[in-house]
């Protein structure tokens, strides 16, 4: 953290943080690094120490004839400067009891040289098919989370949330009007947090897919915050150029599917 700034980077590095992605995303100096897609066993070559990293997942998608397929096993990661501590919040694993509706979105308490937060790092995902409790898609999951935590009073107060979405007013169609994109920004906002720059108004995108009609570019990365954090930010994304053909689709810098979004924030 230089000058009062305390900078977060966002990055869903695309289905593990190996080769040459933990060096790339340390261009960016960030404080706090949320890596969705990251698996275990990157953990131990991020560069970060035991003391300075985090990382959850529930091996679902990865657990074959009983055993963990470690190639597979993606869930989020976590990494931090010295001088900051991040500690996941007990509420959240208390949630996953009973509920897979919270599976990646994770509240952690972070603490430094500034008023603390509470950070939510976002991985949205769709339903788990085997999960006998898993119900719910994409944004609807983060609507899930946000009621449930919004109930036992996690939202209240300086609270940050960012991350991979997998949401967007494009896709509102595809889910019922209280549970779409459009409705999950109102529903922040109702409780004192909004979206810390309006992505829409920059031409850069933060994911490209390919669907049989061809390529589809879009924003679904997002940092929300409470209002006062939200109005000390700024966010910004790579610029296009650096999206490059590989094996004929595009990747930013040739390494995922998402670009990284940059939040600083001033305290």
């Amino acid at each position: 953290m230089e000058n009062n700034v305390l900078r977060i980077v966002s990055w869903n590095c695309h289905y593990g943080f190996n080769g040459e992605k933990p060096q790339t995303i340390k261009e960016f100096k960030s404080d706090i690094l949320v890596i969705p897609e990251c698996r275990e066993m990157d953990m131990e070559k991020s560069g970060y120490d035991e003391k300075h990293r985090d990382w959850y997942g529930d091996h679902k998608e990865a657990t074959e004839k009983g055993e963990i397929n470690t190639e597979k096993d993606l869930g989020i990661g976590l990494f931090w400067k010295d001088g900051i501590t991040v500690e996941p919040l007990p509420q959240w694993k208390n949630s996953l009891k009973d509920n897979y509706n919270f599976r990646y979105l994770i509240p952690y308490e972070v603490k430094g040289n500034f008023e603390s937060f509470t950070l939510i790092a976002v991985w949205t995902k769709a339903k788990y098919i085997a999960g006998e409790k898993d119900h719910l898609e994409y944004v609807q999951k983060a609507h899930a989370a946000i009621d449930h935590y919004n109930d036992l009073g996690l939202l209240n107060g300086r609270v940050i949330l960012i991350g991979d979405f997998n949401s967007n007013i494009i896709w509102n169609g595809c889910y019922r009007k209280e549970q779409n994109h459009s409705t999950l920004i109102e529903k922040l906002e109702k409780i004192g947090i909004k979206e810390c720059s309006s992505l829409s108004e920059n031409k850069n995108n933060t994911y490209i897919y390919y669907t049989k009609n061809g390529e589809k570019q879009v924003i679904d990365d997002y940092c929300f915050a409470s209002v006062k954090m939200s109005d000390s930010s700024k966010l910004s994304v790579p610029g296009s150029d650096e999206w490059i053909l590989t094996n004929g689709v595009k990747r930013w810098r040739g390494l995922s599917d998402h670009c990284p979004i940059i939040v600083d924030f001033t305290f």
